[in-house]
């Protein structure tokens, strides 16, 4: 039987040598010696065990029974299931992260306070743990459909309650692109971004909610998405830094290849950014696919990508380096420049192997390089 990695693994080089590896859709963690990267980096398509070992040898044969035993090599049926990415968001933890980013929950809180109007329906698109919907009730909504694929629909009725709402928050478990509430609302509110704003592939789930559910005059909030592009004149060292000749001759620069083609949620030191291009405006609902053709200035090590929420018309929530910090972070990327100033275009959409992906292709000045953010 052949299997593939879970798409989500994260990969920590401990201090004796070792790899941690997680999955956050699972909540599966393990520490493995660092050889096993190469069988997960094989996997990304699928694999049997027959082929790891005919390739890497009888260890590493063994070490692939491990990692199915443990989940994080699945068959590719299971990893092609939606409800891996939903089932990371029924957890506390990511929860957790988000609602700590109080930046976000209080510009989202000035935004719905400035479009709700007196007797308005309001659908919470991807609910969560509710803070939404029950903001948007707060505000003065006459009614608010809170939809949830998640297990973690079930505390949004206890948040709302506690918060005086409970009589206008309807609790809805299920799939926005799918669920259609008694009656049309004039807002839908969503908070459904990944890296670099679109890595979470939910534009057609949200454009389907919003064809099935807004009115006419309706409004998304947010309602578009700035996507932004700066060179970073000095890349974090843990972009690449990690895959490299180390001693007692292990070697790991078999892996930089796949390092380069994947960007990192990291915070990007703004005395390092170089002038920021505007890369695209995307007003919402959309395909979340976008073209653009843009000019940055090197030599930089790498390039750092960020985005900007139009909550309301004076109420925006940007994400930058130079901005207060969100848990977004900003979506750095291993693509240097030579000095000079650079023409570049940039395509990106979702990725056609995976949806809760972003694909986004620079080409450019002798440049061309495919990059998945996730």
């Amino acid at each position: 039987m052949e299997h593939v990695r879970l798409p989500d693994i994260q990969m920590t080089f401990t201090e004796d040598g070792a790899v941690f590896l997680r999955s956050g859709s699972s909540g599966i963690g393990a520490k493995a010696p660092p050889f096993v990267t190469a069988i997960l980096a094989m996997c990304s398509s699928p694999m049997s065990r027959e082929t790891i070992g005919e390739r890497l040898g009888p260890a590493a044969a063994q070490a692939y029974d491990q990692l199915v035993e443990l989940g994080l090599l699945t068959t590719v049926e299971s990893a092609g299931e939606t409800p891996v990415i939903f089932g990371n968001y029924a957890g506390i933890e990511v929860h957790r992260r988000m609602l700590m980013d109080d930046v976000r929950t209080e510009l989202y809180r000035q935004g719905l306070c400035s479009v709700i109007q007196p007797g308005d329906v309001v659908i919470d698109a991807g609910s969560g743990t509710g803070i939404l919907a029950t903001m948007a009730a707060i505000a003065g909504a006459r009614k608010v459909y809170a939809i949830e694929k998640t297990d973690m629909a079930r505390v949004i009725h206890a948040v709302a309650k506690a918060s005086g709402v409970g009589d206008v928050v309807e609790v809805i478990q299920g799939d926005i692109s799918k669920v259609q509430v008694p009656e049309k609302a004039r807002v839908i509110v969503h908070e459904l971004f990944g890296a670099w704003a679109l890595a979470e592939g939910f534009m057609p789930n949200l454009s389907r909610c919003a064809e099935n559910n807004l009115t006419e005059d309706g409004v998304l909030v947010p309602g578009c998405i700035t996507l932004w592009l700066a060179p970073l004149r000095e890349a974090p060292p843990i972009l690449l830094h990690p895959f490299r000749r180390r001693s007692h001759g292990l070697d790991l620069t078999p892996l930089l290849p796949e390092a380069r083609s994947r960007a990192s949620l990291l915070f990007a030191n703004e005395n390092h950014v170089g002038t920021p291009a505007r890369v695209a405006d995307l007003h919402l609902p959309c395909r979340g696919v976008f073209s653009a053709e843009i000019e940055l200035e090197g030599p930089c090590e790498a390039l750092v990508g960020w985005f900007d929420l139009q909550l309301a018309p004076k109420v925006s929530l940007p994400t930058g380096p130079l901005d207060p910090d969100t848990h977004w972070r900003q979506s750095v990327i291993p693509l240097s420049l030579p000095p000079g100033r650079h023409r570049i275009r940039v395509h990106g959409g979702p990725d056609p192997g995976d949806f809760s992906s972003l694909m986004v292709t620079f080409d450019g000045d002798g440049i061309r390089q495919d990059v998945c953010f996730r």
